[in-house]
Parts: C-alpha cells; sequence; structure tokens
C-alpha cells in the first residue's frame, strides 16, 4: 500500500485540459475564420456589383442576387469563355453577316450574369433611343411576323417577340422560337441588346467583334445532364454592343433583321430603317410598312 502512493501525479504539475488545442487544430481553426472573411468581403463586393447592374430578370434585392449567384451562377459559361464559338457550325451563315466589317477598337467591359450590361464604351445617351427606333422599325415592317412588347426575360425593357400568329403553329420555327415564348431580343439603358441569331452566324458576329455570349447561352456538359435551354435561354443568344456611330447603327440593322429571320424562320424578313426614326425625328408622317412575304 505504501508503494502505491508514488503511482500518485503531482497535484504541481500541470495537467492537460479538454480545452487544449494543437498546431493543426489552431491551423484549421485559423483558416475557417479566415475562408468565413474571404466569403464574406466576396459576398459584399458581388452584391454591389449586382445593384450597379440594375433592375433585370431576377428581383432587383438580396434574394435576386442570391438566386443569380448562387443557383444560376453553376450553370453558366465562366466570363472567359462568352467569346468561345466552338460549338458553333462553320458554315451557313448569311451573306451580309459574313460580309460585316470587324468592329473597331477592343471590346467593351461586359458584367453580370443575369442581368449583363456594357461597362465601357458607352455611347451618348440619345443612342438608346435610336436603338429602339429601330426595334419598332422591324416591326412596322413585318407587322404579320413580328411584335412589340415588353421583354419577358428582362420585364423591364422593350423586346421583339415572334408573331403570336406563328408562335401558335410553330412547325417551321426554330426550337429555340418556342422554349423563348417568341422573344427575339430586348434593347437595356445603355443600348446595347441581347439579341437570338443562328448558331452560324452568332459565330462570325463574335468572331468579328460585335457580341459576345449570353453567361447562359451554353448547352450543359454531361456532368451537368448535357441539358439545352437551361434557365429558358438558347445557345445562340449574344449581348450586341451598343453601337457608337451612324456605321455601327447601319451594322445593328442588319444584325436585327438576321435575328428575326432566324427566330420567324422566314428569310423574306425586311430590314429595319433608320429613315423610320429619322422621320420621327423630324414630325414628318412615317412611310408605310411593306408587306411581309
Amino acid at each position: 500500500m505504501d508503494n502505491d502512493i508514488y503511482l500518485l501525479q503531482n497535484a504541481t504539475e500541470p495537467q492537460p485540459t479538454a480545452s487544449s488545442l494543437s498546431l493543426p487544430s489552431i491551423l484549421v481553426v485559423l483558416g475557417l475564420i479566415l475562408s468565413f472573411i474571404n466569403l464574406t468581403y466576396w459576398c459584399i463586393q458581388d452584391y454591389r456589383l449586382y445593384k450597379s447592374l440594375g433592375p433585370g430578370g431576377p428581383p432587383y434585392n438580396a434574394y435576386g442576387w442570391f438566386l443569380t449567384s448562387f443557383i444560376v451562377r453553376p450553370f453558366t459559361l465562366a466570363a472567359k469563355d462568352t467569346l468561345w464559338t466552338g460549338d458553333y457550325p462553320d458554315d451557313g451563315a448569311h451573306k451580309e453577316i459574313l460580309a460585316l466589317p470587324n468592329r473597331r477598337g477592343t471590346r467593351p467591359v461586359i458584367l453580370g450574369i443575369a442581368p449583363q450590361r456594357q461597362f465601357s464604351q458607352n455611347p451618348e445617351p440619345g443612342m438608346n433611343v435610336r436603338v429602339t427606333s429601330l426595334f419598332t422599325s422591324v416591326v412596322m415592317r413585318n407587322p404579320t411576323l413580328l411584335q412589340q412588347k415588353l421583354s419577358s426575360l428582362e420585364k423591364h425593357n422593350i423586346a421583339i417577340f415572334v408573331h403570336s400568329n406563328l408562335l401558335s403553329k410553330p412547325d417551321n420555327l426554330p426550337e429555340v422560337a418556342v422554349v423563348s415564348e417568341g422573344e427575339l431580343g430586348h434593347i437595356h439603358g445603355d443600348a446595347s441588346m441581347h439579341l437570338y441569331f443562328s448558331p452560324a452566324d452568332a459565330k462570325v458576329i463574335i468572331e468579328k467583334g460585335w457580341a459576345e455570349r449570353h453567361r447562359c447561352a451554353r448547352t450543359q456538359p454531361w456532368w451537368l445532364g448535357g441539358k439545352k435551354y437551361k434557365w429558358k435561354i438558347g445557345e445562340s443568344f449574344l449581348i450586341v454592343y451598343a453601337p457608337r456611330d451612324e456605321e455601327e447603327l447601319e451594322v445593328l440593322q442588319i444584325l436585327i433583321r438576321a435575328s428575326a429571320r432566324f427566330m420567324t424562320g422566314d428569310e423574306t424578313v425586311v430590314a429595319p430603317s433608320k429613315e423610320d426614326q429619322e422621320m420621327e425625328r423630324d414630325g414628318g408622317r412615317r412611310k408605310s410598312a411593306p408587306p411581309a412575304a
């Protein structure tokens, strides 16, 4: 029994406690704290960017930001991949598209997923009115093929739609026209716009510098199910850069017509005309629209 006393630990020696942390545990805790700080900072900056884009399709609040950044983003193209054309055909573009000049200068800065907006090379404020007039002109000149109303995607901006009569019998329409509920595209407050094109036209338009893909304009890879038309957006939905001058307005007339030809399935679409908007500004009477075949 006397020897048992030597088995007792010295009460004066420091004893390990449950609160003691090893070096690896401390590093893990510090890593978690730093990760939380970085995530919080990223969320704040990303939310500020979302709000700077202005109202669009998703709700213009924290809920809309959360949907876009955490639910939609995983299925979108990376920002650096919006110029990718590898999934578009090499042949089949309209001759007017093939004849387009290359756009002058560098590309503007495009930010956002939904909404997606142009942040540089913005034209004079009056350009938005002129682009809107081209939208009106192409509808006026093709009254049996096209309609103009509020965008179903953006919900705040004017859009061009395939005429409801065509949508009711969609046999000659591309599949994406039905998926998009007939919306060809819409204009933004910065005078840029989203438009659908045939995949062959889209390839040339991007490569000549006039547009880039919407971040949702993709077919999902096989590991995400290989689904087309995620979020009801097709793979040839492009953001067309805002025109900066008269020459680029003329290019835009060609682009709008190409979009309408693809989405209506009708090659006889009459192009919009700047003459219509000029007559509006002069207070004159519009010319009667030529009948659409």
